[in-house]
């Protein structure tokens, strides 16, 4: 499992909120992997599937609201801030507000979140702009965090 774990994460000096701004900073620099997510709506729930392929470093975005994750198929090694684990489909896990998934996918994925909605909005880009934290001051912090360490 050790081979999967990014150099950023051997960083002692860096909290993991500075770990994963870094992070995005250098996956911003690289050629994005094809994540298809499909959009479904189920009463009052909006439904996020994604696949993500085997050999992938995946780093979701900060959700401002808890939520439902699931694994439906694959393994993946979920990455958090004090441990490393070995997961297998299926799976269910609810986060807290703020949580940012980041995952190694050993095979491929097939995953989802289930997120409230209810005003049964099918707004998908304004769902997610309620959803997800902006990204500008993660990726701010995470450009002076490669100058400063570079």
């Amino acid at each position: 499992m050790n081979d999967v774990i990014p150099m950023w994460d051997q960083l002692p000096d860096l909290s993991w909120a500075e770990k994963l701004a870094y992070l995005t900073h250098q996956f911003l620099t690289m050629e994005q992997t094809e994540c298809p997510v499909e959009h479904s709506f189920e009463g009052q729930l909006y439904v996020r599937d994604m696949h993500i392929p085997a050999g992938t470093l995946f780093l979701g975005r900060a959700h401002r609201y808890g939520h439902m994750c699931q694994l439906l198929q694959g393994s993946i090694i979920l990455i958090e801030e004090s441990r490393r684990t070995h997961l297998e489909a299926p799976y269910e896990m609810f986060t807290t507000p703020g949580y940012q998934m980041v995952l190694y996918a050993i095979t491929d994925v097939h995953g989802r979140t289930v997120h409230p909605n209810p005003d049964g909005s099918r707004d998908t880009q304004a769902l997610e702009a309620d959803i997800f934290e902006p990204v500008d001051e993660l990726k701010a912090l995470g450009a002076d965090l490669h100058k400063r360490l570079t």
